[in-house]
């Protein structure tokens, strides 16, 4: 993709870290392997991605499509990137943008250069797929079993080539990924091959064991088509879900959600939560298979008497409970609507197998083993720790080794203790684990599966796990050492090591203090005190550095960047939360120990930007100021000005303290129409903290245009508003002299509008040109023209015109393709190509546009529509609006000489010279005076058309005048409509 994005303000970027030195860099396990940039001025996610590869020295040739988006309670608006090298994926690649109020203001992830990678493979696929077969080496196959195959929504690989990062070694190799889900020994694997040497380059594990944790990220699979064929749903005729009781077999008798299929039958399927879709729980009758059958009750009273059995049928309560309070959990706690956030169904499958001592997350389902040397795999901790790998894959999908793999099972134990807390309680208040080796079932993993249980969150140690990074217990990673992941050394160690990061939990929750065990050269061992902020506050603060911050390859040293990342924007950065997740990381040897600024002062935002094409709106911006140091702010200076010119001050006095906030108003007039920028800094004596003074929001001013009048865009005052989509920027649409190859101006000092005066346009931009306001009441015929050229990727990119009667709040195309020197497509989208065509648009290259032009400027022709299917709108906008995709870019698109056309009605216009309306602009009384003996009809407009003043009156001689009183009518711009003799005129007036 070619990104040619020029940033509306001069860049200021402030780098966390940064290193130009080879193009792909080996870990340092004890640094931050993400980059971070912070950024000032208007960014589009676009513009703020083009800064952030300029770490890594990338090119053109790369390209990002854009992922899950996310938001959060401190305003920011997450959107992850997925990156591509020249069309083929980069596993791994990930940016993600962070943006406030329309600003993207911080950038982090990992990319890689892969700019001199040989990209043709050696190997076919089905070379390198009998490679992947050799290598797992497995007596059966899942794709050998048709029904099982459908059931899990499964095929046999073809093998997907992609641009694999050996992260330990600095490299990137191309690569066939193939996922091989074995029968016999179970196992399911992602296996990436050597496309040029056939080597085994890295092995990700999907399914997930929990007698001795072998868990790992899950595949995206869509797993509601399986919902159709285990359900067999085309054929079975439920009734809505009933509540009925359970005795559970670790958790007491509990209510659950169960479906009657009958006057005596009841299952356990709900369809109540998840968009419908809820969950079920199947038995597998002590079978390798997954059969749909039902687990069935006679009365929905599903007694210990009944399934406290040798089969331990009271297993599948469990599951089944357990299944209805990790969806409860995370909808409730976090508005996520399961575990793919677009209600999936949650499937259990209860008595896999004989005696199996494993429980797992397949990629699509939950299977659940029996048990042997430990009892029945199902407790609530298990279920919400196996299901947590799901979350993983859909936010951060950590890969399966070293670090971030031993996060990644950390971040499954956290969710595990959250949801068996909520599920058991009701709440979030988890208890003090105070008496080493722990008392309290909560902050232990499979305490009800196994005695003492399988790892401890308060006390690792206890359980032969790390409780402090390279401390007692941990295993060296391929990150911080040497080592090879593999599953014969665990992957590096990532369920010991994880201790680390459950550790750290523990200690922001509850709270804790001692010394912990960190070696002499991490400067080590160092006491702490940490006070904890509890559960609500700690999961909510993991959640959000797990689905807005964390990459693949992310360290500790990420993760905790990201937790203070999210703490600071939630709540302030000297707050009690921030103290305590810094300290409670410095607890387990991650990252300094929390230092405040004594003076700091951060402009959190500006607001009241007026983003809306409405002619002569009010805009009224403010900003929002915090003291986010120690010390007491009594004076702040605010220093601000619109389009870089010159600096207006205001000297705030008052008494700020720690954290609290302020609102100062900004006071801005007499703005022009067009684009404008705000740029505002707010300082302070001694600040400690510069990075986070200052902010900037856009201001749109429109006015009225005169019909008649062309627009030849050649001053300043001709100028237009253009917008991008996001709203915020305006960094595609120029006005100036165009110098581009095909579209180019004859005649010097002649302007026009451009996507780009020079270089080709941005990838992935959606971006308006938006007209002055047009009342049509009073023209006859009424046009709209103007002279374009074009040249856009033909199918891929395009360009229509739109029309507005409501002052921009909806927006209709204008014509069709069938009209006359109109659109030149009538293309839809049709799975190959055209995905953004609307069946009426111009695309094309530009030696093959319509051609017709005037002989000066290429193609440019005159395009020229009528306005009378609009009626006679008082108020009418127009727009042109300009789409192109993630990938390959041409000169786009020049437009001149606007104008909006027709015949001023005669006694209009006559009338205009003798209509007086007075004073304008009004306190709300004015007078209204015209020469005529009929009736007067007085109607009055907002800008959104709608009536919000009528009267009728009777004239009294040959001059009417009249004093309104319109004092109980909202200030703001309206359009007066005075009828009489037939004539009609139609003026603006503005209540202050």
């Amino acid at each position: 993709m070619k990104n040619n994005y020029l940033s509306v303000l001069g860049l200021t970027l402030l780098l966390s870290n940064f290193a130009f030195s080879q193009k792909n860099e080996k870990y340092n396990g004890d640094l931050a392997y993400q980059k971070t940039i912070y950024l000032t001025g208007m960014h589009s996610e676009q513009s703020a991605i083009k800064e952030f590869g300029k770490l890594y020295r990338l090119n053109d040739s790369n390209s990002f499509t854009p992922q899950k988006e996310t938001s959060d309670e401190a305003g920011f608006i997450h959107q992850r990137f997925q990156q591509y090298y020249k069309g083929i994926k980069i596993e791994f690649g990930t940016v993600i943008t962070h943006k406030k109020e329309g600003n993207v203001v911080h950038v982090n992830g990992e990319l890689y250069n892969a700019e001199d990678l040989n990209l043709t493979p050696s190997l076919s696929a089905e070379v390198a797929f009998q490679k992947a077969i050799n290598f797992i080496n497995a007596q059966e196959y899942l794709w050998n079993d048709p029904v099982a195959s459908q059931a899990m929504d499964y095929k046999k690989p073809s093998g997907e080539l992609v641009i694999l990062p050996l992260v330990n070694k600095g490299e990137v190799r191309l690569a066939y990924k193939f996922d091989i889900y074995a029968k016999q020994p179970i196992a399911r694997d992602e296996v990436f091959v050597d496309a040029a040497t056939g080597e085994i380059l890295y092995k990700n594990p999907i399914i997930k064991h929990v007698n001795h944790l072998v868990s790992d990220d899950e595949i995206e699979l869509a797993a509601k088509k399986f919902e159709k064929v285990a359900l067999n749903k085309e054929n079975a005729l439920f009734t809505p879900f009933v509540a009925g009781t359970a005795a559970t077999r670790y958790s007491g008798s509990r209510t659950i959600e169960t479906t009657q299929t009958g006057p005596n039958s009841f299952i356990l399927d709900e369809n109540a939560r998840g968009n419908g879709n809820g969950m079920v729980t199947y038995n597998c009758q002590s079978t390798q298979s997954y059969p749909s059958t039902n687990f069935t009750d006679n009365d929905n009273n599903w007694t210990a008497a009944e399934y406290n059995n040798a089969a331990k049928d009271d297993a599948a309560l469990e599951a089944h409970w357990g299944a209805e309070k990790t969806y409860d959990f995370w909808k409730n706690i976090f508005n996520r609507n399961s575990f793919d956030d677009e209600g999936a169904k949650i499937k259990s499958y209860v008595h896999y197998g004989s005696g199996y001592n494993n429980a797992f997350w397949n990629g699509s389902v939950m299977t659940y083993g029996d048990g042997s040397s430990m009892n029945a795999l199902t407790s609530i901790d298990v279920c919400g720790h196996e299901i947590g790998h799901a979350i993983c894959t859909y936010t951060s999908n950590l890969a399966y080794q070293n670090q971030s793999g031993a996060m990644n099972e950390g971040l499954s134990d956290i969710w595990g203790a959250c949801i068996e807390q909520y599920g058991r309680n009701g709440n979030l208040n988890a208890p003090v684990d105070t008496v080493n080796p722990g008392t309290q079932g909560v902050w232990k993993v499979g305490e009800d599966i196994t005695t003492g249980g399988l790892r401890s969150m308060s006390y690792p140690r206890t359980k032969g796990d790390p409780d402090t990074f390279k401390g007692q217990y941990y295993i060296t990673t391929a990150d911080d050492g040497s080592c090879t992941p593999s599953s014969g050394n665990d992957n590096c160690g990532v369920h010991t090591n994880s201790g680390v990061l459950n550790h750290w939990f523990y200690i922001v929750t509850a709270g804790k203090s001692g010394t912990n065990n960190a070696p002499a050269a991490s400067g080590g061992p160092f006491a702490y005190n940490v006070t904890g902020i509890g559960m609500a506050k700690s999961s909510q603060i993991t959640y959000y550095a797990e689905r807005d911050y964390l990459t693949a390859n992310a360290t500790f040293m990420d993760m905790r960047n990201a937790t203070i990342a999210v703490a600071s924007s939630i709540y302030c950065a000297t707050s009690p939360e921030v103290q305590a997740v810094t300290k409670a990381w410095k607890a387990v040897n991650v990252g300094a120990d929390y230092v405040a600024y004594a003076n700091d002062i951060s402009l959190k935002s500006i607001t009241g930007g007026n983003v809306s094409v409405a002619c002569g709106a009010t805009y009224n911006p403010s900003i929002i100021i915090e003291n986010a140091g120690t010390n007491t702010i009594t004076s702040v200076t605010v220093t601000y000005n619109v389009d870089g010119g010159a600096n207006s001050t205001i000297n705030w006095t008052g008494n700020l303290s720690n954290c609290a906030v302020q609102s100062i108003a900004i006071p801005v007039s007499g703005l022009t129409r067009g684009t404008h920028v705000l740029n505002v800094t707010s300082t302070i004596a001694s600040d400690g903290n510069a990075t986070n003074n200052t902010k900037s929001i856009l201001i749109l001013v429109n006015d009225a245009g005169s019909p008649n009048v062309i627009n030849t865009f050649n001053t300043a005052t001709n100028a237009l508003i253009s917008i991008d989509g996001n709203g915020k920027t305006n960094a595609v649409w120029q006005r100036g002299a165009i110098g581009k190859t095909l579209l180019t101006n004859a005649l010097a000092g002649s302007n026009v509008y451009a996507t780009k005066l020079t270089g080709n346009y941005p990838d992935s931009a959606t971006s308006y040109l938006v007209s002055q306001c047009y009342n049509l009441t009073n023209l006859t015929n009424p046009t709209v023209s103007f002279d374009m050229a074009f040249d856009l990727e033909s199918n891929w990119d395009i360009i229509y015109f739109e029309y507005s009667t409501d002052n921009g709040t909806s927006w209709n195309v204008l014509g069709t393709s069938s009209d006359p020197t109109w659109y030149n497509s009538s293309r839809l989208p049709d799975g190959t190509d055209c995905f953004n065509c609307i069946g009426k648009q111009w695309t094309g290259d530009f030696n093959t546009a319509p051609t017709g032009g005037n002989g000066m400027n290429g193609n440019k022709r005159k395009y020229i529509h009528e306005l009378s299917s609009l009626g006679a709108p008082a108020n009418a906008i127009f727009r042109f609006t300009f789409i192109s995709d993630e990938a390959s870019n041409q000169e786009g698109v020049m437009i001149d000489n606007f104008v909006i056309e027709g015949t001023l009605s005669s006694n209009a216009t006559n009338e205009l010279e003798d209509f007086l309306i007075y004073p304008n602009p009004t306190g709300g009384k004015l007078t209204i005076s015209l020469p005529t003996s009929e009736k007067v009809s007085v109607d009055l407009f907002d800008l959104r058309g709608r009536k919000v003043y009528q009267s009728n009156f009777e004239s009294e001689g040959t001059m009417f005048t009249k004093d309104l009183d319109l004092t109980s009518i909202q200030s703001g711009v309206y359009i007066i409509n005075v009828k009489t003799e037939g004539k009609e005129i139609s003026k603006r007036v503005i209540i202050e």
